[in-house]
């Protein structure tokens, strides 16, 4: 039997950390990337710059919660895990260095998956410039349990909190909002679905793009306030903002962003795919604030123009913060205004 094939029961945690280390390779020696330890001994040995802040974030997935193995691979699986705790980084506006990697293993799995998992994490670790500097393995009696753990840099001056908001301040959003969840959806199907850019749609379920780079044009033009990362659904992410900053917000249903693929996808599925912009999460995608004021039309063109020009995604305004402290609302089409609720992605609700 290949190594890859044997099932991690057989070889044992050692062995099994011992090929990890093969497989991180350069990843987890980080050589001249702030790494004076890497993995190898009781605690990861980091230098920080001066100046900076040190950012941190966990985030944990589990199977059948998070992910479902019928349609991820163990690649995509590495990658999301990552992705998500990348995003994290990048809502603060911080720049991601190091990681670190705990997973919970059925005993039934392969080496193979395990290896498949860490190439891509490693793919995208690279693609950010992070380091994998540790962790641990155990063994899990059912599902796997991925929980990863990341260290991020910012200048003292520029990082970005939620409770950077005030009234008059408009709100934007990077990207497109729902794909995710209509990716999901169309896994999830009863029937077969032939809709033009599904495979884009899936991809932003199984394979999310962190706007790292997005979040660093941001942070340098100055103009941001509050940042916060689509994770759980904008209308939760935004509630977050509101009650951070101690203001209100309105927000234009349409003027938020839904590709043409989301919008088939509902049609096909008869779903308001404003529902899924609003409510579906795992976008990942950054949700700000900036200041209004005089030369503000210039300062947007001028921000727009910098972050699509860097990295290809585009901004928008969707809205505006108000003086209504806790008020989320929604103003349609036909100019009807209804509370927005901070519902979103609940991660104990029964499935």
């Amino acid at each position: 039997m290949h190594f890859r094939d044997r099932p991690i029961k057989e070889i044992g945690e050692f062995a099994l950390i011992e090929h990890i280390v093969e497989v991180l390779g350069a990843s987890a020696r980080g050589a001249g990337q702030g790494v004076i330890r890497g993995i190898g001994d009781d605690a990861a040995v980091l230098q920080q710059a001066p100046g900076l802040r040190l950012l941190a974030a966990c985030d944990m997935l589990v199977e059948g919660r998070h992910f479902d193995l019928a349609y991820f691979t163990p690649q995509q699986v590495g990658w999301k895990a990552l992705a998500v705790n990348l995003s994290d980084i990048a809502a603060m506006g911080g720049r991601p260095r190091w990681a670190m990697v705990s997973l919970a293993l059925r005993p039934d799995l392969t080496v193979g998956f395990v290896e498949d998992f860490y190439l891509g994490m490693v793919e995208l670790a690279e693609k950010y410039g992070v380091i994998i500097v540790g962790g641990d393995t155990c063994s899990s009696p059912d599902g796997l349990v991925i929980d990863v753990s990341i260290l991020g840099e910012i200048s003292r001056h520029a990082v970005a909190y939620r409770s950077g908001a005030h009234p008059e301040d408009l709100l934007l959003v990077t990207g497109f909002l729902g794909q995710a969840a209509a990716g999901l959806a169309s896994f999830q199907a009863e029937f077969p679905l032939s809709v033009a850019g599904v495979e884009g749609l899936r991809r932003a379920h199984l394979s999310p793009e962190p706007r790292v780079r997005e979040a660093f044009a941001l942070i340098r033009s100055g103009l941001v306030g509050a940042m916060n990362d689509i994770s759980d659904g904008l209308a939760s992410e935004l509630h977050e903002i509101v009650q951070a900053s101690g203001c209100g917000a309105r927000i234009w249903a349409n003027r938020l962003p839904i590709d043409q693929a989301t919008a088939a996808m509902a049609g096909r599925l008869q779903v308001d795919p404003l529902h899924w912009a609003l409510y579906g999460g795992e976008d990942f995608e950054l949700l700000f604030t900036v200041p209004g004021g005089k030369g503000l039309p210039l300062k947007l063109k001028n921000l727009t123009r910098a972050v699509q020009r860097a990295t290809g995604t585009p901004v928008r305004v969707i809205g505006k913060m108000n003086h209504q402290v806790g008020e989320v609302t929604l103003v349609h089409p036909d100019e009807r205004i209804e509370p927005l609720a901070p519902a979103g992605y609940n991660h104990f609700k029964d499935r």
